[in-house]
């Protein structure tokens, strides 16, 4: 189960600036108390308001109008009643659909502008990275995948034979019992090796694994160092617990995680920045710059960062400023969202995103930064000395 997210995200990422409507859609797909799903009666209001500015101009018309087809077909058609959220890209004149079907709750928000608003669902994306959740006995286990999209058994496994209780003392209960152990080492060595696969497969990037106290020793002998080294928790849970439990045991230990290294990143970034010539940058400017640089190896964020900037339409370069013309190359600034464009080109230039929930350093430095591949102001002596730091 690779993630859908961040394929599409790169796909955003490279549509152009388009003339026509693009329509970004977050929509809050719980149902109130009376069954109601409240952001679909708004999406329809929304749409009917957007609709009346194209009255004059065919083209933006017939482009809002295909994607306001397309978009309530999906709803009322395609997308899965128990679904609790959903993200939606349209724009027909670019020739632009995306939707991911969501398993978590988001707010609901509409955005009709020139490009897409990827901001929130790379956030998502990286707060619910795909995990792997292990359900195991010494007779059976199961393992699922967990997205932000979806959560799914992939695999099942047993003993290579039925383990048997055995009343006796002795001789005889110990030998019973170093062959029951050999028979779960070798049920756990193959659990082990489709963890790995998964890892390398499907990017599992956090383990928690759920057995009994008795098979605990073994399943930490036996399990590879790179599986163990993503195992977040061992646990006690039912191994015939149904996925809504199972996600509802598992989300704490991963938004857990998640905070611990969203900490981790900041402490890093507030290093390296400090660091001189250090391979880090603080603030919307240096953050901007080296974003139009190709410099970034990791952008990061507060959840919370909003702020308005432009990006030259000749030398492509984003200018934290309000400013007419690109200070680089004179050419003409296209006014826009500035986390949005900051987000967009960080995902154009394939960094990592890491968007962080409070840091006080980030507070301090207008709520972005950025880890840096290169430095073009310092030697390559000193860039490495502050790689290492």
């Amino acid at each position: 189960m690779p993630s859908a997210v961040r394929p599409l995200l790169r796909e955003l990422a490279a549509v152009p600036y388009s003339d026509a409507p693009f329509l970004t859609l977050y929509l809050d797909m719980v149902p109130d108390g009376n069954g109601v799903r409240e952001s679909l009666q708004i999406l329809e209001r929304w749409l009917d308001d957007e609709a009346s500015q194209y009255s004059g101009e065919p083209e933006p018309r017939e482009s809002f109008a295909a994607d306001r087809e397309r978009i309530m077909d999906y709803i009322n058609h395609d997308l899965d009643i128990d679904v609790r959220g959903v993200v939606i890209f349209a724009c027909s004149a670019a020739n632009v659909w995306g939707a991911i079907p969501l398993q978590i709750q988001v707010e609901t928000r509409m955005i009709n502008d020139h490009y897409p608003y990827i901001f929130d669902l790379a956030r998502l994306d990286d707060d619910h990275e795909t995990s792997a959740v292990v359900l195991a006995t010494g007779q059976e286990a199961r393992i699922m995948l967990m997205g932000l999209s979806d959560i799914e058994t992939v695999a099942e496994s047993e003993a290579p034979e039925k383990i048997k209780r055995f009343q006796a003392g002795g001789t005889a209960q110990m030998l019973f019992q170093r062959r029951t152990d050999n028979l779960i080492k070798a049920h756990m060595k193959d659990v082990g090796k489709e963890l790995d696969r998964l890892i390398r497969h499907d990017g599992v990037r956090r383990i928690v694994f759920a057995g009994n106290d008795a098979i605990k020793g073994i399943v930490l002998n036996e399990l590879p160092d790179n599986v163990k080294a993503l195992m977040l928790d061992y646990i006690n849970l039912d191994p015939n617990a149904d996925m809504n439990t199972v996600r509802e045991t598992v989300d704490p230990i991963f938004a857990q995680a998640e905070r611990e290294q969203e900490a981790n990143d900041a402490r890093v970034l507030e290093d390296r920045v400090a660091t001189k010539g250090g391979l880090g940058v603080a603030g919307v400017a240096d953050t901007a710059l080296a974003l139009s640089k190709g410099q970034v190896h990791q952008f990061i964020a507060l959840q919370s960062f909003n702020d308005e900037g432009g990006e030259c339409t000749k030398c492509g370069m984003i200018d934290a400023g309000a400013a007419a013309r690109c200070p680089y190359c004179g050419g003409e600034m296209r006014h826009g969202n500035l986390r949005e464009l900051f987000a967009l080109r960080a995902v154009a230039e394939d960094a990592e995103i890491q968007m962080i929930e409070s840091s006080d350093f980030l507070n301090q430095h207008g709520g972005v930064g950025a880890l840096l591949r290169y430095r073009d102001d310092v030697s390559q002596e000193q860039q490495s000395l502050s790689s290492h730091s």
